[in-house]
């Protein structure tokens, strides 16, 4: 039987970075493991969420780059990716626009299902498929 891992922000930085001598080198070797399917490794959006805000606020990335960082791991093969179309669709819009990616996944999952966004926040604006509503 396969094992399966949920990962943790610091697992993947770990391997995205490879900036620790200990820790990257053990990451490196999972992420083998599941391109060889010997190991499942399932990647949550609280977790990219996590990983995405880690990348701006300690590495000093900007939001646009925090995404050209995550998006090829976002279409890993490798991982298994809970609602990978509304990531990768969050993603691309950071690229496009440098909104966060709260703001991003929020218009990616609106898209998705239809639906308007209640918000005061100016930056879903940017997003022409979406319907906005500011609560008054």
């Amino acid at each position: 039987m396969t094992p399966s891992y949920h990962l943790d922000a610091n697992v993947v930085l770990r391997f995205l970075r490879d900036d620790d001598p200990r820790q990257s080198p053990a990451a490196a070797r999972l992420f083998a493991s599941a391109q060889a399917g010997k190991a499942r490794l399932r990647l949550s959006a609280v977790t990219v969420a996590e990983i995405f805000s880690v990348l701006a606020r300690v590495y000093r990335h900007k939001p646009a780059g925090a995404a050209a960082i995550l998006l090829p791991l976002a279409h890993s093969s490798a991982l298994a990716i809970d609602d990978r179309d509304c990531i990768t669709d969050a993603l691309g819009r950071v690229a496009q626009t440098g909104v966060d990616f709260g703001d991003a996944y929020l218009a990616a999952i609106a898209a998705k299902q239809g639906d308007s966004v209640a918000s005061f926040d100016q930056d879903l604006l940017a997003f022409k498929d979406i319907k906005t509503f500011a609560p008054s």
